[in-house]
């Protein structure tokens, strides 16, 4: 297999911080207290593609709640539409426009409002008001850091521009980029490898494989570029799980994840060989593998538990087995708490 010219120097102490189930909980929220990202589109509906954890990755989740039956929301939605896509289309911003209809239809308010873009994603839940504890569904829009919701305001609120322009005020704020970062693309990257690398921005699969692929039709320019921008990803990569290290052990355990991926999808490349030594080593190490499979048992039995019964039961497994491990601790809490 070719290989790409990827260059790094490292050594083989590393592991990274990883990400929560994105929909696994559907608490509602009634009071306008702070939900998790999670909580807010567990009952969304959704057009085309479903988002994943991938999609999101370091960039900032920004949720959009809005109505179609509004008359005065409809003379202005179409501009604030166009505004919002302009502003986040090269930013690490992820848009999920949910419509608020009690039929499916609403949907295609913002669809046919030209609200399309890599990084935006549709669907539908007139549920949603109620569970984010928002006073109306007439365009709304919360922001979320570290996966719980961080700000919210109107997407109708705006500053008077010149000729009876408007200058909506969720633009301004979304322009800022909110602190997220990308994945794989970068500001200074051209327009040409940033419409090739947005799928693999938003969860397509990255590996050797699917790169060589893209490479198949570029010009020596883009070559050069594309093979510094995947470097650099993978660099960020290995800076994750080396930072992991000194982290939680949840942190650590989802760090030896993501270095078995880096392993796995890029296993020619310097930084691949080097997390396959890691991952190597590790399974050697008879306590950190008891971590990590407290933690998927952990996993298994909340995605699982339907009731306390459950629940109890099946973090009664982990506990047996693994009692003085972080999940086994993680267990007993869920167990004293359902009691």
């Amino acid at each position: 297999m070719p290989r790409f010219a990827f260059a790094l120097v490292l050594t083989c102490s590393l592991l990274i911080a990883g990400n929560g189930d994105l929909y696994a909980q559907t608490t509602s929220n009634t009071s306008g207290s702070s939900i998790s990202l999670g909580q807010a589109l567990a009952g969304v509906r959704w057009q085309g593609r479903m988002p994943s954890e991938a999609v999101i990755g370091d960039k900032t989740p920004i949720v959009m709640v809005y109505a179609s039956w509004c008359p005065k929301c409809n003379v202005w939605s179409p501009d604030a539409f166009n505004q919002i896509r302009e502003s986040i289309k090269d930013k690490p911003i992820v848009l999920f426009a949910i419509n608020a209809d009690e039929t499916t239809r609403g949907v295609n308010y913002a669809l046919e409002r030209n609200l399309v873009g890599p990084n935006i994603f549709h669907g539908d839940d007139p549920s949603i008001v109620k569970r984010m504890g928002l006073d109306s569904e007439l365009f709304k829009y919360s922001v979320f850091q570290d996966g719980m919701q961080s700000d919210s305001g109107s997407v109708g609120s705006y500053f008077p521009g010149p000729n009876d322009s408007k200058d909506f005020a969720i633009v301004r704020k979304l322009k800022t980029g909110m602190n997220g970062e990308f994945s794989v693309l970068s500001p200074d990257m051209s327009e040409g490898l940033k419409q090739l690398l947005w799928p693999a921005e938003v969860g397509s699969k990255l590996d050797e494989r699917s790169l060589l692929s893209m490479r198949k039709n570029m010009d020596d320019d883009l070559i050069s570029e594309f093979n510094s921008a995947v470097s650099g990803f993978l660099n960020r990569q290995v800076e994750k799980i080396k930072a992991s290290r000194e982290g939680s052990m949840p942190e650590r355990l989802a760090g030896y994840e993501l270095a078995e991926q880096v392993a796995t999808d890029f296993k020619s490349t310097p930084q691949g060989r080097a997390c396959r030594e890691l991952v190597d080593q590790l399974k050697e190490d008879e306590t950190f593998q008891d971590e990590l499979t407290a933690k998927k048992l952990y996993e298994q039995g909340m995605q699982k538990a339907n009731s306390a019964v459950t629940l109890r039961r099946a973090m009664g497994r982990v506990i047996s087995r693994y009692p003085e491990t972080h999940f086994g601790k993680e267990a007993q809490k869920a167990v004293d708490s359902a009691s």
